[in-house]
């Protein structure tokens, strides 16, 4: 995920602050406990103060405030019964504050994020995922980590696949994207058995099974036909039962098969898990001969760290992104 218009800019500062605190060697380095010295100082007007806020002890800030002195060549503190600070130091305490306030709040930002109490995961989900099994999850998702913000981008296969490369998305999840995308890591989830999806009246309504050689007249609308299953699908019923769906309608979107469907312009195979969207005068029927798996993976990118919060999501998808029923006929 790329970082937004305000944290690049607190970058660019930190960077342009920095160059201020080193001197042409490695070894001049000016520390950020120099700079928290000087800063505390100035604002305590006391060395003694200032080490009892540092919690160190004061030749400690002494030995800080005078090897930065040394480091830069030139005194930052005028000492003596009232602490005040040279045209120099004052200068060093102005950016030190800036940059310290920059510092401690990108730190605590990162601590936030890694014990969830803040940040976000987008996720670029298939269309027949997104609607069926995403809810549910999202919803147990939100209950235990209610500060976390998710979004979902509802995809094609390709979109999914994009949206994660181009880093858009942290995590896609959907059908088996097969081994063409070297740059992108998939894990298995689940697999579901697919069913024939057919209008109450259709003359395969009222079997409980169909074979998949009867499937050979059937009028087909493709759901997301780019996606790599359908080429898997196709290939097991032409080798195993001689069947080559006739195609006559390709969608994007469930809501457009179910339509279709009902409509009595087609049948759809699709995984069981979308019965849940299904309307009332549709019906799934198992197929066999052979049976046919959708299998439902994560996508993420191979060599890219995920952030704290799309690990935790991913954490709990292998966990509850599975349907009670997924793999039964």
């Amino acid at each position: 995920m790329l970082f937004s218009v305000g944290a690049s800019n607190q970058i660019i500062q930190l960077i342009q602050l920095s160059t201020l605190f080193m001197t042409r060697t490695a070894t001049e380095e000016i520390s950020l406990q120099q700079l928290r010295a000087l800063a505390a100082v100035a604002e305590t007007g006391s060395f003694t103060l200032a080490a009892e806020a540092l919690q160190l002890t004061q030749p400690a800030i002494s030995h800080l405030i005078k090897r930065m002195e040394e480091e830069l060549a030139q005194p930052l503190v005028v000492r003596g019964r009232r602490i005040r600070m040279t045209g120099a130091g004052q200068m060093m305490v102005d950016t030190a504050v800036r940059a310290l306030r920059l510092i401690d709040e990108s730190v605590g930002a990162c601590r936030s994020q890694s014990q969830l109490r803040e940040g976000r995961v987008v996720l670029a989900v298939g269309h027949l995922t997104a609607g069926a099994l995403l809810p549910p999850l999202l919803g147990r998702f939100s209950q235990q980590h209610p500060t976390l913000a998710t979004t979902l981008l509802d995809s094609t296969a390709e979109q999914m696949i994009s949206r994660v490369l181009s880093q858009e998305a942290d995590l896609g999840f959907g059908s088996d994207i097969g081994q063409k995308h070297s740059e992108l890591a998939t894990e298995p989830l689940f697999s579901e058995r697919m069913a024939l999806f057919v209008r109450d009246d259709h003359p395969l309504a009222q079997r409980v099974v169909v074979d998949a050689r009867h499937l050979e007249s059937q009028p087909f609308i493709h759901v997301n036909p780019d996606a790599n299953v359908w080429r898997a699908v196709s290939r097991q019923l032409s080798s195993m039962a001689n069947v080559y769906p006739r195609v006559v309608h390709h969608v994007s979107m469930l809501s457009t098969a179910f339509g279709l469907i009902q409509a009595g312009a087609g049948v759809a195979l699709l995984p069981r898990y979308v019965e849940v969207l299904m309307p009332a005068n549709l019906r799934a029927v198992a197929v066999t001969r052979p049976i046919l798996e959708y299998p439902v993976v994560a996508v993420r990118l191979a060599k890219h760290p995920l952030s704290p919060a799309a690990l935790a999501f991913l954490a709990m998808a292998r966990q509850h992104m599975k349907p009670p029923r997924a793999g039964k006929p």
